[in-house]
């Protein structure tokens, strides 16, 4: 099994059978991915919401409590982007009822090199590097669009790994971002000095995007332009966030293409504020 240049992709494995979750994660270990082990779809809801992102999802599907249908449609509803592999029984017609659910359904006993052949197709589909550095037209991250829309920008996003894809794409399209933690931080920041923009996460410790958002509009000082980035794209959040006083959305993960619509729509209104 070849999953060269996947190496560290977090998988997290679902089963209540814990002979399975332990052959899964020596397996998955020795194709050097970082397994972390759930049995039962409680346990495996709390480390979604508690750890750094995870690439896939592994679930068996006769579960006590919740089984997998239930926790992955919990899964879609909270990161849609995850991709999740169900392990069936001979006969589950999951795949007819659910089409959209699974991004494959996988009968078991697993042979290994099914097993391999799938994760690396899921990889490979939903590889950041892919979707942003070859699958995308290369004028796309263009240091020159810094040039054509200038912004000052601050990111305030608590998660690491977040903290460096945002930095990563804002560079590559010619920005040097300020990056801080939580929305304490970012009042520190707008004491000290001006940003046009601030690309506010909601979920914080310490002081959260919207009460943070709430405090800037309360200052005298010049007013920055505040989006929203929220992995929570329910139909109330819009609402929630443009209540706080922020002025626009932007769902996580990000997409290449909505942040570059986002930036110039920001780049041209930040202009029209400054004449």
């Amino acid at each position: 099994c070849n999953l060269g240049g996947l190496e560290g992709k977090r998988v997290l494995i679902v089963d209540d059978n814990h002979t399975n979750l332990r052959i899964l994660k020596t397996q998955l270990e020795q194709w050097k991915l970082l397994p972390l082990l759930a049995s039962s779809g409680r346990e495996a809801l709390a480390l979604l919401a508690r750890e750094e992102p995870f690439d896939l999802v592994i679930t068996d599907m006769q579960m006590p409590g919740m089984d997998g249908i239930e926790l992955a449609q919990t899964i879609q509803r909270q990161q849609a982007s995850v991709p999740i592999m169900l392990l069936s029984s001979i006969g589950d017609e999951s795949r007819k009822k659910y089409p959209n659910l699974f991004c494959a359904i996988v009968t078991k006993p697993i042979k290994q090199q099914q097993l391999c052949k799938l994760i690396q197709q899921q990889f490979k589909q939903h590889s950041t590097e892919v979707v942003w550095e070859e699958a995308k037209p290369k004028q796309l991250l263009s240091e020159a669009f810094a040039q054509q829309h200038p912004l000052h920008i601050l990111v305030a996003e608590d998660n690491l790994v977040n903290q460096k894809l945002i930095i990563r794409i804002l560079n590559k399209l010619g920005y040097q971002p300020e990056v801080v933690g939580n929305g304490e931080e970012v009042l520190d920041k707008l004491s000290q000095q001006f940003y046009e923009v601030i690309l506010m996460d909601i979920q914080m410790p310490t002081m959260d995007g919207l009460q943070a958002t709430r405090r800037i509009r309360q200052q005298s000082w010049a007013q920055p332009l505040i989006i929203a980035m929220t992995a929570n794209a329910m139909q109330g959040d819009r609402e929630m966030c443009l209540q706080a006083g922020m002025d626009d959305y932007i769902s996580k993960p990000l997409k290449l293409e909505e942040l570059i619509v986002m930036l110039e729509k920001i780049a041209t209104k930040a202009k029209a504020l400054k004449v």
